[in-house]
């Protein structure tokens, strides 16, 4: 039975009902899909992959490689990057992971602080190309800004055989031997320690452990002409101050350690492993003097050493360099080398970690106020020398293969019977510039060994050859 009450809805309802899904429908696609800004952005639209930017791939002077410009059309979140493509696809991955990972934390980072309301940043990859032989390096190097405050500039290095495609690194170029990579990795930390543009930056910790002998540590490298450059970033073995730090040597130089295929013809004269090895006849020896300076004693050996072009190693205690600061610099000022030896000559072996690096670092501060560098040595006071010592003392810890008894016998008639008992070659005498009885006996010896055709090197030379 009908309901009398109930009336028909008419026609026009319906259109009407019908008009406000569509409309409702379209402004819904707009607001998600097609506006600018919207609401509910798709999860390809948040990816950095998508970011709004244009890409251009062009040919280079370099056979085989095509370099890819990337710049951002957000000025919001600016970026400008290159990147090398080659013919083979295992390099291109590689390269590519690196841009892409970059690119993705930056804009990642960059909408973050939109959210927050703060819209300053910016992203840098640019590439340098370095050829020898068959082999390329591409040095890209990363500055990225975030906040106009935080700022971390890197390098990562590609290196490819453009031959066969094959990328390789510092392992294939030592030809994976570990006494390669320990002569090579000491031979850097040398060369920063010298260099005079990094050293009131350097920052002695971190550089020790940055050069420990180990592959990885060594992956930011490049072969340019016939040069190898080994890269640290920005901040992470010196002061920001001293920018992006390079060590650069000649490949003749390190010719001995180098695998067969980078190995060229033409050696050097002088090579990261003397020459001089090969010739057991050639006598060496290092003289050391410990416990100084002394303001009467130091003075007198320094005039013998002088006399004889004798040079020698002077390891002093902090407690007398802060007294002596200007004896200190003689010494140096002559070309003796310096080295530390604690501050106040405690047995190493017995103390807490914490007094170990305080015996060492007081004393490396008194030496550098002197004379404006870093000791580049440290012996132990009575040899007394641990595992746990070397690992906290930053530079190479050296003993010694003769000991005078100088500081026992205080006799200067018996300094050279003392050193003719032990002499061998590439020795390293130990002797004391605090002992008047030292000074007074090292003439004979000085004459003796000149006489027999030793050459007088530092304690950092000698070790050349041991």
């Amino acid at each position: 039975m009908s309901n009398p009450y109930r009336k028909r809805r008419g026609p026009w309802i319906d259109l009407t009902l019908i008009s406000s899904i569509i409309i409702l429908g379209a402004i819904t696609v707009y607001l998600t899909v097609l506006s600018d800004n919207p609401l509910f952005p798709s999860s390809e639209e948040t990816s950095a992959k998508e970011h709004d930017s244009t890409t251009s791939v062009e040919p280079s002077t370099f056979p085989g490689v095509k370099i890819v410009t990337d710049i951002s059309n957000d000025d919001k979140i600016p970026f400008v990057i290159q990147y090398p493509l080659t013919e083979y696809k295992t390099f291109n991955q590689a390269v590519t992971t690196y841009i892409e990972e970059s690119k993705e934390y930056y804009i990642s980072m960059m909408r973050l602080q939109q959210n927050e309301k703060q819209l300053s940043g910016e992203l840098n990859i640019s590439l340098d190309t370095f050829e020898y032989d068959h082999y390329y390096s591409f040095v890209l190097t990363n500055k990225t800004i975030l906040n106009a405050v935080e700022q971390q500039t890197t390098i990562t290095t590609f290196l490819i055989d453009n031959e066969t495609g094959e990328l390789f690194d510092i392992r294939t170029l030592l030809n994976e031997d570990l006494k390669s990579l320990e002569t090579f990795a000491a031979h850097v930390q040398s060369e920063m320690v010298k260099n005079t543009t990094y050293k009131d930056y350097i920052k002695e910790k971190e550089l020790a452990s940055a050069t420990q002998p180990k592959w990885r540590l060594f992956k930011r490298f490049a072969l340019k002409g016939d040069s190898l450059i080994i890269y640290f970033n920005e901040g992470e073995v010196t002061e920001l101050e001293a920018g992006m730090p390079t060590v650069e040597m000649s490949l003749s130089f390190i010719n001995p350690l180098l695998a067969s295929d980078f190995q060229i013809e033409m050696q050097a004269e002088e090579t990261i492993i003397p020459k001089n090895d090969k010739n057991p006849s050639k006598k060496r020896i290092a003289l050391t003097f410990d416990d100084g300076p002394h303001p009467e004693v130091t003075k007198q050996i320094l005039e013998l050493l002088e006399k004889y072009d004798a040079k020698a190693t002077f390891f002093m205690l902090g407690s007398r360099v802060q007294y002596y600061p200007g004896l200190v610099r003689k010494v140096r000022q002559a070309g003796h080398e310096i080295g530390n030896h604690s501050w106040t000559h405690g047995v190493l072996t017995k103390m807490s970690p914490s007094e170990i690096q305080k015996e060492y670092e007081s004393t490396e501060q008194a030496i550098k106020s002197a004379i404006s560098e870093n000791s580049t040595v440290f012996r132990p006071p009575y040899g007394a020398v641990n595992d746990e010592v070397r690992k906290l003392i930053p530079c190479k810890t050296v003993n010694w293969t003769i000991d005078t008894l100088d500081w026992k016998h205080r006799d200067s008639e018996k300094l050279l019977p003392m050193l003719k008992d032990g002499l061998h070659n590439n020795a390293i005498v130990l002797m004391h510039d605090i002992h008047q009885s030292t000074a007074d006996g090292l003439e004979p010896v000085l004459a003796y060994l000149q006489d027999e055709g030793y050459e007088f090197l530092t304690v950092t030379e000698i070790l050349k050859y041991h």
